[in-house]
């Protein structure tokens, strides 16, 4: 779809103006994104790829957001199209740097004051099923390998008996808090498509491998989060621990279900 094709379809709902710009964006691993200049009103525009692999409700995504910017948590979402292809959302302006060459403890500082704000949201939205998902993504992959099928097999067993075990442990989480996702000062929170009740452990890992922290730069994640918390660095460290199969496995099932190689 070209911009001349997004500026007629959003123009009645958005009420765009015949002075409106489209511009292109960089970034998104699977999706489209542009930026949407009708002065003095802007927006951020999703163009949705790939997403049979990814099976995501985006209608239950958009109604979980609106809760979110109510709380300023979170952009206001304000158009979803009818066949869920296209979002727009109000634009938030980034006042830092969206890539980091090296990150220092300012940095991992914030992300573990973001992950703590998330964690401490109480909402209602739906529960991380990873087993279910594991198998969704499995279906997606062409020809998965004997040795996936049956990591995943194991691993729905394990997780189902970890996941009884730890409802102490269920929190709000986002799943994918990239430093790119911060906006600093508002405190609010880009991209909410993984966003749901989970293990706050998982979170944090998923935090920690997102924004390619070393092992260093992950324990003072852990350790900051830990003293925000209030919780004790070895059940931290514990129930991280416990989670970290589970993400390297997710990870992996993810990049494969929509054709990408996992980063190192």
């Amino acid at each position: 779809m070209n911009t001349e094709e997004l500026i007629n379809l959003l123009k009645t709902p958005l009420a765009l103006s015949d002075d409106t710009v489209v511009s292109s964006l960089s970034g998104g691993t699977i999706n489209h994104s542009y930026y949407i200049n009708d002065d003095p009103n802007e927006f951020l525009l999703k163009h949705f790829q790939g997403e049979d692999s990814l099976a995501i409700d985006r209608q239950e995504r958009f109604d979980l957001q609106l809760q979110l910017s109510k709380i300023r948590l979170a952009p206001k979402p304000m158009y979803l199209s009818s066949e869920r292809a296209i979002y727009v959302e109000q634009w938030v302006k980034q006042c830092q740097e969206l890539e980091l060459s090296s990150f220092e403890n300012s940095h991992i500082n914030e992300l573990a004051i973001a992950l703590t704000r998330v964690h401490h949201v109480e909402i209602k939205t739906k529960t991380v099923n990873l087993a279910k998902d594991w198998q969704s993504y499995l279906l997606s992959i062409a020809n998965p390998s004997s040795i996936l099928v049956e990591q995943v097999t194991k691993l729905s067993t394990q997780w189902i008996l970890s996941n009884e075990d730890s409802a102490s442990s269920h929190v709000f989480c986002h799943n994918d808090l990239a430093w790119a996702h911060l906006c600093l000062p508002t405190e609010i929170i880009l991209d909410w498509e993984y966003a749901a009740i989970g293990n706050r452990y998982f979170d944090i890992l998923s935090c920690a491998r997102v924004n390619g922290l070393d092992s260093k730069q992950q324990d003072h994640l852990l350790v900051r989060y830990a003293e925000l918390n209030k919780i004790s660095i070895d059940d931290v460290y514990k129930g991280c621990g416990k989670q970290a199969s589970f993400l390297e496995l997710t990870y992996q099932l993810w990049h494969e279900a929509v054709g990408l190689e996992p980063e190192k």
